[in-house]
C-alpha cells in the first residue's frame, strides 16, 4: 500500500481515515516505510517490495566494493570465455600493456602473445586442467616490447559444473626478472672469477715457457747470423724461420692478453696500485693504441671539457677506454669512414667526471641491450671477440667506484658513458723509496724455485749466460739449500706449488735466513686461492706475473742486483 501521492483532491475526513489506515498497516507489519535515495522523500512499500529494494541496495554496494578491490589491486585481472575472448579486464591489466580497457575487451587474449608463447601456454594449460598454478608468460606491449608476467588462471564453471571460461590474475614480474638476471650474472661472475684464477695459473705456466723459449730461439738465430762467416750457408734458412718465429711469439702474446683479461674477474681492486690520473691524457693513450681500428671506420672527434684528475689505476683506465673505442669502431661498418663519427666527450658533473664514447654505428637492439655487459655475450662473428670486453670494462669501472652505462638506438649508434668519482682531497699518493743504483750490474747467484720443469728450464736459458742459476723443483728442496747455508743474491720462486707454497717458503726463511727472505721475488701465474690473493695484497715482496718477457726478466734481475739487495719496482 502506498500513500506517496494523491490522485485527486480529498476531504479532511478522507485524509484522516487514510492516515489511520496507514498507521494501522505499519503497526501490523503489512507495509514498510523507506526513503527514496533519489528524492529523499518517504515511500511506503509492501514487505516484499521493501525486502527487494534492500537486496538491490546491498547488491549495488557489494558490486561497488568488489569493483574497487578489482581496480585497486596491483595485479591485472582478466576474465575470458572458452574461446579466450576477453569479457572483462581491470584498468591495471590494460595499463600494463599500454591499452585502454575498451581496446582489450572483446579481443583474444592470445593476440597479446607471440605464436611461440601461445603454443607454450596451450601446452601448459593442457597439463593444468584445474588451473591455479602460476605460469611465466611474456605478453606483448602496444609498443611491441615484451612484458614479463606471471599468470595464475582459475577455471570458471556454471551451475552444472561445465567450464565457461577462465579468470586470470596477471602479475608484472619485470623488475623481479631483472633482479633475478642480475643475481644470475653476479653468480656467474663469481664462478668466472674462481675459474679464471685457476685457468690463468694453468695456462700461464706453459705459456711462460713458450714465450721464453721462442725468445731464446730468436736470440740464437740472431747470434748465428752474426757469428762465423762459415755459417753463412745457413743464412737463407735462418732468414726463412724469422717470420714463423715472430708469428708464434705474437700468437703467444695474444693468448697472454686473453688470460690477463680473464684474471680481471678474479682480482680484488685493492691489488691494483692507484695514482692521480689525467683523464684526457689516458684517453689520448688509448686512442693511439686504437688508431689503426679507428681510422678505417670513422672520423675521431674530441670534445674535451675541463675535468679534474681521478684516483685510479692508470693502466686499467686505459684498458677501459681502449675497449670502448675498439668496440665503437667495430660497431661502424667499414668503407665509409668520412660519413661516420666516433666522438669522445669529457665533462665534470657534480662530484663525478663523465667520459662518453659515442658512435654512429649500427646500434644495439632493445632485446639484447641488457645483456651486453654479461661475460661471454657477444654479437660479433666467431674469432672477432671473446665476449669479455664490455664485461671487463664494467668490472673495472665498478672497482674504481664508478659506473658504466649505455644508451643506443638501432640504426643511429650507441653512447657508452663512464662516470668516475672525483679524487678526494684527502687522498695521498705513496711514493716508494728506491736507493740509487750502483754504477754497474754484477753476475749474481740466483735460485729458481718452480714445480714446472718447463719454467725452470726457460728461466735457466734466459738468465744462464749472465748469472749462475741454481734450479730446484720444489720449495722443500730450496729450503734445505738455504738451511745448510747456501747464499743467493736473488730467489725467484713460484707462488703456488702443491707440496709447499712460495708463501710458506718465505715464512720459513724469515725464521732461519731473514737475509734470503729479503732477496725473494715471486713468479706467479695467478693467485687462485683467497690466501694467496690476500698475501699478494699485503706483502711487500715483489712479484712478477707469468708469462713474462725474457728480456724484461733479465732487465729486472740486473736492476735488482744493482741496488744491492734492495727490491726494485716491477713495471
Amino acid at each position: 500500500m502506498s500513500v506517496s501521492s494523491l490522485a485527486e483532491p480529498r476531504t479532511l475526513a478522507q485524509r484522516l481515515a487514510e492516515a489511520e489506515a496507514t498507521i494501522e498497516a505499519l503497526l501490523s507489519g503489512q507495509v514498510d516505510a523507506v526513503v527514496d535515495p533519489r528524492t529523499s522523500t518517504p515511500v511506503l512499500l509492501s514487505k516484499a517490495q521493501a525486502a527487494l529494494r534492500q537486496s538491490e541496495n546491498g547488491l549495488r554496494k557489494s558490486e561497488e566494493q568488489y569493483r574497487q578491490i578489482v581496480e585497486a589491486t596491483s595485479d591485472g585481472i582478466v576474465k575470458i570465455d572458452p574461446l579466450a575472448q576477453v569479457v572483462f579486464t581491470n584498468r591495471r591489466f590494460a595499463r600494463l600493456l599500454g591499452y585502454q580497457v575498451s581496446e582489450i575487451v572483446g579481443a583474444s587474449l592470445f593476440s597479446f602473445m607471440s605464436d611461440a608463447v601461445k603454443s607454450t601456454l596451450l601446452k601448459s594449460s593442457e597439463s593444468r586442467s584445474s588451473g591455479g598454478d602460476a605460469i611465466d608468460v611474456a605478453l606483448r606491449h602496444k609498443n611491441g616490447a615484451e612484458v614479463a608476467t606471471s599468470i595464475t588462471a582459475t577455471v570458471l564453471v556454471d551451475d552444472a559444473g561445465m567450464p565457461v571460461g577462465h579468470l586470470a590474475v596477471v602479475r608484472d614480474v619485470t623488475e623481479q626478472m631483472k633482479l633475478q638476471s642480475q643475481l644470475m650474472v653476479s653468480d656467474r661472475m663469481a664462478s668466472v672469477g674462481t675459474l679464471a684464477a685457476g685457468v690463468a695459473h694453468e695456462i700461464n705456466n706453459p705459456l711462460a715457457a713458450v714465450i721464453a723459449n721462442l725468445d731464446y730461439v730468436s736470440e740464437q738465430r740472431r747470434l748465428l747470423l752474426d757469428a762465423d762467416p762459415a755459417l753463412r750457408l745457413y743464412e737463407s734458412f735462418l732468414t726463412d724461420i724469422k717470420g714463423p718465429l715472430e708469428d708464434a711469439g705474437e700468437a703467444a702474446r695474444r693468448v697472454r692478453l686473453i688470460v690477463r683479461d680473464l684474471k680481471v674477474f678474479a682480482r680484488s681492486p685493492e691489488e691494483e696500485p692507484t695514482s692521480s690520473v689525467s683523464v684526457t691524457t689516458t684517453l689520448e693513450s688509448a686512442m693511439r693504441m686504437a688508431w689503426n681500428e679507428l681510422r678505417h671506420r670513422a672520423r675521431l672527434v674530441k670534445d674535451y671539457g675541463p675535468v679534474p684528475e681521478v684516483q685510479v689505476n692508470e693502466a686499467r683506465l686505459v684498458q677501459v677506454f681502449l675497449n670502448l673505442l675498439v668496440n665503437s669502431a667495430q660497431a661502424v661498418p667499414e668503407g665509409s669512414a668520412d660519413k661516420n663519427e666516433i666522438r669522445v666527450t669529457t665533462r665534470a658533473e657534480g662530484n663525478r667526471v663523465l667520459v662518453e664514447v659515442s658512435d654512429t654505428g649500427v646500434g644495439i637492439p632493445a632485446a639484447i641491450i641488457g645483456r651486453i655487459f654479461d661475460p661471454f655475450f657477444t654479437t660479433k662473428l666467431a674469432g672477432v671477440g671473446t665476449g669479455l670486453g664490455l664485461a671487463i670494462c664494467k668490472r673495472l669501472v665498478t672497482d674504481m667506484g664508478g659506473e658504466l652505462s649505455v644508451a643506443s638506438e638501432v640504426g643511429k649508434g650507441s653512447t657508452f658513458r663512464v662516470a668516475l668519482p672525483l679524487m678526494s682531497a684527502l687522498t695521498t699518493q705513496k711514493v716508494p723509496s728506491i736507493r740509487p743504483a750502483l754504477a754497474s750490474a754484477r753476475r749474481g747467484r740466483i735460485l729458481v724455485v718452480d714445480d714446472e720443469e718447463l719454467i725452470v728450464r726457460a728461466v735457466e736459458r734466459s738468465l744462464g749466460k749472465e748469472h749462475d742459476v741454481v734450479a730446484t723443483m720444489g720449495a722443500r728442496e730450496a729450503l734445505a739449500l738455504c738451511a745448510r747455508g747456501d747464499a743467493f743474491d736473488l730467489i725467484l720462486c713460484d707462488l703456488m706449488m702443491p707440496d709447499m707454497t712460495g708463501m710458506d717458503l718465505h715464512a720459513e726463511l724469515i725464521q732461519i735466513a731473514p737475509e734470503l727472505a729479503a732477496n725473494m721475488v715471486f713468479l706467479t701465474g695467478g693467485a687462485f686461492t683467497p690466501k694467496a690473493r690476500e698475501f699478494l695484497a699485503v706483502t711487500s715482496v715483489e712479484h712478477i706475473e707469468k708469462p713474462f718477457e725474457p728480456a724484461n726478466l733479465r732487465a729486472f734481475v740486473q736492476r735488482y742486483l744493482r741496488v744491492s739487495n734492495v727490491p726494485a719496482l716491477v713495471t
